[in-house]
């Protein structure tokens, strides 16, 4: 396989390893600061109390938590999505697909990632001043399809291009 040529995937490798550095800082952020995030979940959800939840704190508190999960959800993306993006870029360059199949699948998958994690962050911040977590993710919610739409269309693209290499053409792919 030789040494990788990161010539046509460096700019998807950075927005793979951003996606997993805001997962792990997230994590790192919640094992030290979670009562802080929660606090300030409650804090927005206050302020909006009689306006946006019509005086019920039940309700409030439902989306302060459900908000927290999402932060989690944030987390895991973030981190799980970039590495995977990693892993496509890696594979397209060592297989030396043409270099627009690696700049477009890294780029991609990478854009995927890092959007997807900072929808699920986004959707939890927003979440309590707007009274539940549906209007927060329909607010944003072209973040969410864009992203997850290029991360789906890398992956269809690459495991195109495998199948392709290894049953169809043997030691080629489309230029």
């Amino acid at each position: 396989m030789g040494m990788i040529n990161f010539t046509y995937i460096k700019y998807g490798v950075a927005l793979a390893l951003i996606s997993i550095l805001l997962g792990i800082s997230l994590g790192l952020g919640f094992g030290c600061c979670e009562d802080t995030i929660v606090d300030k979940f409650k804090k927005d959800s206050t302020e909006v109390l009689d306006t946006v939840y019509d005086g019920s704190q039940k309700k409030a508190n439902r989306v302060v938590n459900k908000s927290w999960n999402y932060m989690i959800r944030a987390h895991l993306h973030s981190q799980t999505m970039g590495v995977i993006s990693l892993v496509f870029s890696l594979l397209v360059a060592g297989l030396k697909f043409a270099p627009r199949w690696q700049l477009g699948i890294s780029i991609f998958s990478g854009l995927g990632a890092l959007g997807y994690g900072t929808f699920w962050l986004l959707a939890g911040f927003l979440a309590p001043r707007m009274g539940s977590t549906s209007a927060s993710k329909n607010a944003i919610e072209l973040l969410a399809q864009g992203s997850a739409g290029c991360f789906f269309v890398s992956a269809i693209v690459l495991f195109a291009l495998l199948g392709m290499r290894m049953f169809a053409f043997q030691n080629t792919a489309p230029e």
